[in-house]
């Protein structure tokens, strides 16, 4: 694919480069890192329209959001106000009756704050029914496509956790694009999507390029997606440090060390792990799943020293889990997730009561508990 010359801009008196990559059918150039939007309603609204403005100071000219992200849109609307065609603003939805659809659309015309929407996609589209719901005739993409031809929205995308699903949705002619989870450990769309895609000039938008988060260097990480000159990575981002360290993965490929470090995260972690996407909340019994899923490697790298009672509560919480299995139907990845909530709190327990800080005595109580509840 085409690549346009570097895009210059000057922030805090320093010039930046960043290059643009052709997204595909859609023409559109879009900066060779860019910004996915999920994490931002993670922060304050003030924090996350200033991330999102700094990152468009730095060069990236492509912002990825969706209804689902709460309060996504109108931060980035806030942030991007009045910048008209030096932004690229995607956004999705994953309603799948016309009249939710219908009321998604109009939300985010109005948060996003613009003249039209850059690129409309359908969101987390795994199975065939939704497929079908999305392109039978006189149903949602119909509709969408009217809002396209009043210029509203300019382009039609897809997003999916699913790589051969997406095979079927691309011969179908109705996307420019699709968005799809790829990164060192999850490789899967190189095998057929990648290649259809590019024979039909489907622009490839990479969701998960650091897989929530799980890899010692993020940095590393990126630097091996962008040795594939076509994939659009869309990391999120909620601070500005991190805008800054996912930056500095752009003109040089990964070094031996930091494929070796990779490799050695995807030894650890296999394929059942959490990737923070957080669509399995809200819990009915208010457990956090995926900051317990995620304890074990936090820990790990800042230290134990930081459990503090706080995280120990959140794991007491976890045992309570009454296995109900919501937070599994909503997981995009299928994971156990109820069965890897309990062991997980039981393994950082257990870690607690090595450090002195969870009484042997108690952990006794809290298991005695957890069994009556099975």
């Amino acid at each position: 694919m085409k690549r346009a010359a570097s895009a210059y801009l000057k922030s805090n008196g320093v010039i930046r480069a960043m290059d643009r990559v052709r997204l595909g059918k859609t023409g559109l150039m879009v900066s060779r890192i860019s910004f996915g939007g999920l994490p931002i309603q993670s922060v304050d609204r003030d924090s996350a329209a200033a991330v999102a403005r700094y990152a468009f100071e730095q060069g990236i000219n492509f912002f990825d959001t969706a209804r689902a992200y709460t309060t996504s849109e109108a931060d980035l609307g806030r942030a991007l106000a009045g910048l008209g065609d030096k932004v690229i603003v995607a956004t999705k939805s994953y309603q799948r009756s016309l009249e939710k659809l219908k009321e998604d659309f109009a939300a985010s015309f109005k948060n996003l704050k613009r003249d039209y929407i850059d690129l409309f996609q359908f969101h987390i589209v795994n199975d065939e029914k939704d497929l079908k719901a999305i392109i039978d005739r006189g149903g949602l993409l119909d509709y969408i496509k009217e809002e396209q031809q009043k210029v509203r929205i300019r382009h039609i995308g897809i997003t999916s956790h699913r790589p051969a699903l997406m095979l079927e949705a691309l011969k179908t002619g109705h996307f420019e694009t699709v968005q799809i989870p790829f990164n060192y450990i999850e490789r899967e769309p190189l095998e057929q999507l990648i290649p259809l895609a590019r024979e039909l000039d489907i622009g490839i938008i990479v969701m998960k390029p650091v897989a929530g988060g799980v890899f010692t260097s993020n940095r590393a990480a990126i630097r091996w997606i962008l040795q594939y000159p076509d994939l659009v990575p869309i990391p999120g981002m909620c601070r500005i440090d991190e805008v800054d360290d996912n930056l500095q993965a752009l003109g040089a490929p990964p070094t031996a060390a930091e494929l070796a470090g990779l490799e050695a995260d995807r030894q650890e972690l296999g394929s059942l792990f959490c990737r923070r996407c957080d669509y399995c909340l809200p819990c009915p019994n208010e457990i956090e799943a995926s900051y317990i899923l995620r304890s074990g490697m936090i820990f790990k790298r800042a230290g134990w020293d930081k459990l503090s009672e706080d995280h120990i509560n959140a794991f007491k919480k976890g045992l309570t889990c009454s296995q109900c299995g919501v937070c599994a139907s909503r997981c995009p990845y299928n994971l156990p997730l109820t069965e890897m909530v309990i062991d997980e709190s039981l393994a950082q327990l257990r870690k607690a009561v090595e450090l002195g800080k969870l009484s042997t005595d108690e952990f006794a109580g809290l298991l005695k508990t957890q069994k009556k509840q099975q």
